[in-house]
């Protein structure tokens, strides 16, 4: 058997038992999980099955494993602060990022451009990062501090939104983008608890030295550019409006935040007519 052949039998392997071992623990947390919703008062045995998607049995049995009888369902409730649990752990988020690039990697390495495989592989190197952000590694050098490392986090969480943004921009036609930009605007404003921007002037320095100023709007839900130079060209397209539209939340959301009271009403509790859809997921049972 020639050495790569020795090399790849090893590796497959390696990622079988390390599957098995992800496992097991999956099957602990899984465990704890049930055990905190039935201290927390749900006591349907149908219902964390159906939840869990795991049989009936496997329920009695991580209750028992917990040490938990289900035929008291009588007592009472424990508190959220008193049901037995942790914090967030390295260990058990590392297992989950290794999984999603064991997903994302081949497929990656197929269709490196496509926008959803793209934003699979960001997901893994965001778990990975919040792994090394709650047990940073000793060994590999400088710039592996906490902060450095979520200073990376960040970044990767505006890549995946940059990447679901492009594939939405080539999914939707501006019409209905700025039908949507243009209904968060007013539900914005419609709660009465915050700020809307609906146009900023930005000054920009350019590489040659001199400055333009750039003004970003809104027309009818569709972003507007215009500027005081002729180095200003272009249309905007799908993407450039939903980049500059999440700029203008950014903003309104700091703003927001800086405002006196007296800029608020009270919060409005009906709904603003013609918003989109209100999704529901329906989650299958073990009979389905």
């Amino acid at each position: 058997m020639s050495d790569a052949r020795e090399h790849e039998r090893l590796a497959a392997l390696a990622a079988l038992i390390g599957w098995a071992d992800r496992r097991e623990r999956f099957a602990e947390e899984r465990a704890d999980l049930v055990a905190a919703a039935w201290r927390s008062g749900s006591r349907n045995i149908a219902e964390l099955s159906r939840l869990a998607r795991v049989s009936r049995d496997t329920i009695y049995a991580d209750l028992k494993a917990r040490s938990i009888d289900p035929s008291a369902r009588t007592q009472d409730p424990v508190s959220a602060e008193a049901a037995p649990g942790g914090p967030l752990k390295a260990e058990s988020v590392r297992p989950l990022a290794q999984l999603v690039d064991a997903v994302a990697r081949p497929a990656y390495s197929r269709a490196p451009d496509d926008a959803l495989t793209r934003i699979t592989a960001g997901s893994g190197r965001a778990l990975q990062a919040v792994a090394d952000v709650l047990d940073p590694p000793t060994d590999q050098g400088p710039g592996w501090t906490r902060d450095e490392l979520l200073h990376g986090l960040a970044d990767t969480g505006t890549a995946i939104t940059r990447e679901a943004q492009r594939e939405l921009a080539a999914d939707q036609d501006p019409g209905e983008l700025a039908e949507r930009a243009d209904y968060l605007h007013r539900a914005a404003l419609h709660r009465g608890r915050d700020a809307s921007a609906e146009q900023v002037d930005v000054v920009v320095a350019l590489p040659t030295g001199e400055s333009i100023t750039v003004r970003l709007g809104r027309d009818q839900g569709w972003t507007t550019l215009s500027g005081d130079s002729p180095l200003l060209t272009g249309e905007i397209d799908g993407l450039d409006h939903l980049e500059v539209q999440h700029a203008l939340t950014v903003l309104s959301r700091v703003i927001t935040r800086k405002l006196d009271e007296a800029a608020f009403v009270e919060k409005r509790k009906d709904a603003l007519p013609g918003g989109p859809a209100v999704r529901h997921r329906i989650i299958p049972s073990n009979e389905d």
